[in-house]
């Protein structure tokens, strides 16, 4: 198992495929801890894989810090952490439609969470010599394409926290975190809808890759079913 004796934090992990990446990484060995807003959710993932439920709304500055402190409690070497939270609550709303306070909460929690938590968990991922940073993107936001007119909140939050992950990567490569993003496909989940291509488990599977590369392994890029992809 590649992550044997290791800690994993995976955030949004009540629904999507942020409980398939939880378990992938646990069959890996990885002591996991589970997020989620509340904490039903949270505890029942983690009782079930023997991690630690870390509670927290990523929307709100206090809600980072808490989830870096229960984290930091819990793992004080982060050798994993996974960005997948994320919310899309007016779908595909266009120019003419979109509304500042949806926009502004949506860029909190899919980019300004990604950024600062990391920020937040840097001792813990420095602690452990040779972390993964994970970001769970989308296609949606990828401009190797080109971007179509819809979903305006969404597909700006997806677009910019690429970006973090690029200035990311290279700023944390000395210190031997590897930083990438993923698009998981078209997976079926509430956000995905039941007609999506993919299960959960194949949409989780890149994570899991990007979670257990080598010390020699890309950083600052983008990836679909194990691929590098444009940007």
């Amino acid at each position: 198992m590649r992550l044997s004796g290791k800690n994993a934090l995976v955030t949004g992990t009540s629904r999507g495929i942020g409980p398939a990446i939880a378990r992938a990484l646990a069959a890996e060995g990885a002591h996991v801890l589970c997020h989620a807003r509340t904490e039903a959710p949270a505890k029942a993932l983690a009782e079930e894989l023997g991690g630690v439920a870390v509670v927290g709304d990523l929307s709100t500055e206090q809600g980072i810090a808490a989830i870096a402190e229960q984290a930091a409690a819990a793992a004080p070497q982060l050798h994993v952490l996974v960005h997948n939270a994320a919310i899309n609550p007016k779908g595909q709303e266009s120019i003419d439609e979109v509304e500042r306070e949806i926009f502004e909460e949506v860029m909190r929690v899919n980019v300004l969470a990604p950024l600062f938590l990391t920020q937040a968990l840097l001792g813990p991922l420095r602690a452990a010599g040779s972390a993964r940073v994970v970001v769970v993107s989308s296609g949606a936001g990828q401009f190797a394409g080109p971007l179509p007119g819809d979903g305006m909140s969404y597909r700006v939050s997806k677009a910019s926290v690429n970006a973090v992950t690029a200035v990311a990567a290279a700023a944390l490569r000395a210190d031997g975190i590897l930083v990438n993003t993923m698009n998981p496909g078209w997976v079926k989940t509430d956000m995905g809808g039941p007609g999506a291509d993919l299960t959960p488990e194949q949409g989780a599977d890149t994570a899991v890759f990007l979670s257990t590369l080598p010390d020699d392994g890309p950083t600052g890029r983008f990836f679909y079913e194990r691929r590098e992809i444009d940007w």
